[in-house]
């Protein structure tokens, strides 16, 4: 009954992919919002059919009513470009329909992470193949750092192998699969062999990281396992506490010893840059309006190669320290909806910390419709529908018709039969 619904999803994955290679395309949009138009539509038809509306993801509709109405606030406040903003605010809201109402519908967990790895590797396989054909863009400031195939950028074509390497990791973390096939390894040393040619810094820093928690997960499944006494829970939260510190001390001591201008130059003057665009905003609490994302008010993106890099700086540029907030509260909500298992809380926070980390230096996390958004949306929303997460609403039982035939009175269905 789903597969059709499948196919189409991922179609719908791949209209993303197709708008950040090479290939310069126009009204992508059309493909985007039509695909997403059909998959609502056959699920709206189908629940009218059985009279019963299926409502997946409800622990997540309070966060992101609070997202969409804030994000409509900052539409109505955009500075002289509505109708860009418009669309974005259009694809935001098409992309979490579909992630957090939609897929829960078609998939399961399981079903979710093995499809959507392959989904990537075809993409990125397809990127590889067809790139001796497409000629490459100039238009992009560090276009040239490293092997970007058909994607538009190396850090583009870098999250394609970092999903599939996170999807491998999260897969055996909970237990989707027993033991590992040659299509793991080969997904393995597939991803991180594209990785490395990237030369995406942001990314191969995520990797490390993606796996030393992972690692850490193991460790602490393995021998905290069920126990959740006071003393485990307070080992747990001073093991966290440790790992800030060693974060945050490691940042204050590379600051000390490289400087600001050494740090900033090694982040190619993204640091210096957020920072004049940010003390230009006349208003940091609402922000300046919804614009698309990386656009700015300070400089123009066609002669300078890009925009605010940094999903962070974005965020409070546009939507403000209020916009912030209620994106923090987003992504409690994601944590909240895979907290009934301790198993799927901890890898599901593999996935989280890598899409939050990109954030860091990229856009493509939450603002776009990017592989990681995927991973992490879909994710939260499919292990939080399966573990009870929804609502059906009846519209109750077909009213039984009285039909008069020859003069007597018939119960249900009228009989054409002479």
């Amino acid at each position: 009954m789903y597969l059709l619904d499948k196919v189409l999803f991922c179609i719908w994955l791949l209209v993303p992919a197709y708008q950040y290679s090479d290939l310069h395309v126009q009204n992508a949009r059309v493909g985007f919002w039509g695909i997403a138009a059909i998959l609502i539509f056959r699920l709206a038809m189908r629940d009218l059919l059985r009279r019963r509306i299926v409502l997946p993801s409800r622990g997540l509709f309070v966060p992101f009513t609070l997202v969409c109405a804030w994000k409509f606030v900052e539409l109505v406040r955009a500075p002289d470009q509505l109708s860009a903003a418009f669309l974005v605010f259009v694809d935001f809201l098409i992309t979490y329909v579909c992630c957090l109402m939609v897929a829960p519908r078609i998939f399961s967990v399981d079903t979710w992470l093995l499809e959507f790895r392959r989904l990537n590797v075809f993409a990125l396989g397809l990127a590889i193949v067809a790139h001796p054909f497409i000629p490459d863009r100039t238009d992009m400031a560090g276009w040239d750092k490293g092997e970007s195939w058909a994607f538009a950028h190396p850090n583009i074509a870098a999250m394609y192998p970092l999903v599939i390497y996170l999807i491998t990791i999260i897969m055996f973390g909970m237990r989707v699969k027993r033991r590992p096939q040659w299509s793991d390894v080969l997904c393995i040393a597939f991803s991180l062999l594209t990785l490395t040619l990237t030369g995406s810094r942001t990314t191969l820093a995520i990797l490390i990281v993606a796996t030393l928690l992972a690692l850490f997960n193991v460790v602490a499944l393995a021998y905290i396992k069920d126990r959740v006494d006071h003393e485990v829970q307070a080992l747990i939260v001073l093991l966290k506490l440790c790992a800030v510190g060693i974060i945050a001390g490691g940042a204050y001591y590379a600051y000390v010893l490289l400087g600001a201008q050494a740090i900033d130059d090694n982040f190619s003057g993204r640091l210096s840059f957020a920072r004049q665009v940010l003390l230009s905003a006349k208003n940091l609490v609402l922000g300046v309006g919804l614009l698309p994302p990386g656009s700015n008010l300070l400089a123009d993106n066609a002669t300078r190669g890009a925009g605010i890099d940094g999903l962070y700086t974005n965020l409070v540029y546009g939507e403000g320290y209020v916009g912030f907030v209620i994106f923090l509260i987003a992504m409690f909500g994601f944590r909240r909806m895979v907290s009934f298992d301790r198993r799927c809380k901890a890898f599901f926070g593999v996935a989280l910390v890598s899409g939050l980390l990109f954030g860091v230096t990229e856009t493509h996390f939450w603002l776009l419709a990017s592989p990681l958004t995927a991973l992490v949306a879909i994710l939260a929303s499919t292990l939080g529908t399966q573990a009870g997460s929804r609502a059906v609403i009846n519209l109750g039982a077909p009213q039984p018709q009285f039909i008069h035939l020859e003069g007597a009175r018939v119960e249900g269905r009228a009989s054409w039969r002479a």
